[in-house]
């Protein structure tokens, strides 16, 4: 079994599980503060241990679960992500009013990432798919005295249950043709086979595709994505748009980058020809936002179709690619949400781009963070998320599909439009009082989170040779026999 090798896991669902109990405790302290002190904690311990099994590859129940250099990155990326949600909700409703339950929903849905990244079964991905997917569904229909926040949920549980029928189908037509549901025996079976071209196969295929794409917010399975990212709470939205994403992309290389890499002529068109949609009506819809929710819900959707650039090209450069750019994705999301979440609480409708007008002046720290996030995710060199897009369009000229790379790069042109629009209000806008001033005192340490986004979008361009040495060694082990 080698059960030690699964210590992030089980300290993630461990502290998942106490945070739940003590936020039962009597006594307000207890109650106040120690689902957030606990699950802090445990998610500390769980990134240090990870570092720790940072190396070759260690199978664990009997091959079900891979633990190598590219699940303990993609570890890190969840843990910073529930990190940086569970400091930015510290006095945010939902949050206030149910602490245990929301710290322990935040750390089972990392839980079930983990398990997403590490999965050498299919039947194992999709436990670790459902496990994040229901936790999400709770937690976005968490302010039940909003009627946008149980429209939220209510859409997302719909939308995300035929997301996973569809992918479970997919699965069992894959079980169906190779008689297994193990990743490396599948890899096996596709190699040398005539299986390439079936039809058995290719439904398989399409039907995993169609259903990680629901999961990843890709066009054209992306309509509960901005009626969602805009209900749910906003720490929660950030999660999802950056975490959420992360394991669905997880699942993607996992499946496909590794497990089909021997039939990868009859799957790398049908994902960039997803990519290329997700790209233009990602980009094409930010356009036509005033709510900055909605804005950076159809922004998520241009960028899944740039990550799945670098799964199209089945290589281990477009792996690299892909790793990197999360990396780089969470932290211009993060940095982005936070933002948000810090001019909610300062007035109504804080979530609006208006409600950004004269702010980059007002505070110049915020403003450069917010300039440098949005710069990024347009792509604009020489900042981290230029070169993340150089690299992915990078391997889809490598891997003969110039096309892509063109469409990727146009929808990078497309995209100043609504990122330059936001800094424009931000900076250029009229700085008069808003008569809908809150007043509210923002959570203490979202200002933290804010600059440490901000710096991290700096870091990963400045130090970007190790960081990338370190994505390329993470998908050479995906790709280990």
């Amino acid at each position: 079994m080698n059960l030690a090798a699964t210590t992030p896991i089980l300290i993630v669902a461990a502290a998942a599980t106490l945070a739940l109990g003590v936020g039962l405790v009597p006594g307000r302290a207890a109650e106040r503060y120690g689902p957030t002190a606990v699950a802090i904690i445990g998610l500390v311990a769980a990134a240090v241990m990870s570092l720790v099994f940072w190396g070759d590859r260690i199978e664990a129940f009997e091959g079900s679960l891979h633990i190598d250099r590219f699940s303990m990155l993609l570890n890190l990326i969840f843990i910073t992500a529930a990190l940086a949600v569970i400091i930015l909700s510290i006095r945010e409703p939902g949050a206030v009013a149910r602490r245990g339950e929301y710290a322990s929903l935040i750390l089972f849905s990392t839980a079930g990432m983990m398990l997403v990244g590490a999965a050498g079964d299919l039947i194992v991905l999709f436990v670790g798919i459902e496990i994040l997917s229901v936790s999400l569904y709770v937690l976005a229909a968490l302010e039940v005295w909003r009627e946008r926040s149980l429209e939220a949920g209510l859409k997302y549980l719909i939308m995300g249950a035929i997301g996973s029928s569809i992918l479970l189908y997919g699965f069992a037509l894959l079980y169906g043709a190779t008689g297994t549901t193990r990743l490396g025996e599948i890899a096996d079976a596709l190699n040398g086979s005539a299986l390439g071209g079936e039809p058995l196969v290719l439904g398989a295929v399409v039907l995993m595709v169609a259903g990680l794409g629901f999961k990843a917010s890709a066009a054209p399975f992306h309509m509960w994505t901005p009626d969602v990212y805009e209900g749910a709470p906003t720490p929660i939205t950030a999660f999802m748009s950056t975490a959420t994403k992360a394991a669905a992309l997880a699942a993607f290389l996992r499946i496909f980058t590794a497990g089909l890499a021997d039939i990868e002529a009859d799957w790398d068109l049908i994902i960039g020809v997803v990519a290329a949609a997700a790209i233009i009506v990602g980009n094409v819809a930010a356009l036509l936002q005033d709510n900055m929710k909605r804005l950076l819900a159809y922004s998520s959707v241009g960028q899944a179709g740039y990550l799945l650039i670098g799964v199209a090209a089945g290589s281990i450069q477009g792996a690299e690619a892909t790793l990197y750019y999360l990396l780089v994705y969470l932290a211009m999301t993060l940095a982005a949400f936070a933002i948000v979440i810090i001019r909610e609480r300062e007035v109504i409708d804080g979530d609006t781009v208006q409600a950004l007008a004269g702010y980059a002046r007002r505070r110049p720290v915020h403003g450069a963070v917010l300039t440098l996030a949005m710069l990024s995710l347009a792509g604009f060199p020489p900042l981290s998320g230029f070169l993340g897009k150089f690299l992915l369009f990078g391997s889809a000229v490598e891997a003969d599909m110039i096309w892509l790379a063109v469409i990727g790069a146009l929808g990078s042109i497309v995209s100043l439009g609504y990122y330059l629009r936001v800094l424009g209000v931000a900076w250029l806008g009229d700085r008069r009082p808003s008569p809908a001033e809150r007043g509210l005192e923002s959570p203490p340490l979202a200002g933290l989170v804010t600059v440490t986004s901000g710096l991290a979008i700096v870091a990963l361009t400045i130090a970007a040779s190790p960081v990338l040495d370190a994505c390329r060694s993470a998908a050479e082990s995906l790709l280990a026999a």
